[in-house]
């Protein structure tokens, strides 16, 4: 995959269907790194930016509010993820995450998830949380 510049809603691929059941990919790049992340209500996250890393969310169950920021343009996005879908996060896009209810998901990324690897190639910048989630919510109401 030519890695997108834009945080997006990723295709999920069915690989497979029969009786039995069937093969859904998810994820059909080469990670470093998968981890099951469980948020409870009214949480948040990221805020911040990768140098190099990218990541992909796959939401379980639950709901994720997804802020993104194009560091270039300054530009605001949001997009609302919801069980079965896949959201892409480029290298150097500022993100920010809020959970309304219980989520669990599946995060596939690029580089590995070791403290020392991951703070290397992470930025922390304030975005969204609590002081301004309703405001920023209601932008793109």
């Amino acid at each position: 995959m030519a890695v997108p510049t834009r945080s997006m809603l990723m295709p999920i691929l069915t690989r497979d269907a029969d009786a039995r059941g069937s093969i859904v990919s998810i994820v059909d790049e080469p990670v470093s790194n998968v981890s099951i992340i469980t948020r409870e209500p009214g949480s948040y996250g990221s805020n911040h930016y990768h140098h190099e890393d990218w990541h992909i969310m796959y939401i379980l169950e639950g709901q994720c509010d997804y802020f993104f920021r194009d560091v270039e343009t300054g530009e605001d996005h949001y997009i609302c993820v919801k069980p079965g879908e896949n959201i892409f996060t480029p290298p150097k896009e500022l993100h920010s995450t809020h959970f309304p209810v219980r989520t669990v998901m599946i995060v596939s990324s690029k580089n590995p998830r070791d403290q020392a690897t991951y703070e290397a190639d992470t930025v922390r910048e304030h975005f969204v949380d609590h002081t301004n989630y309703k405001e920023m919510l209601a932008r793109f109401a």
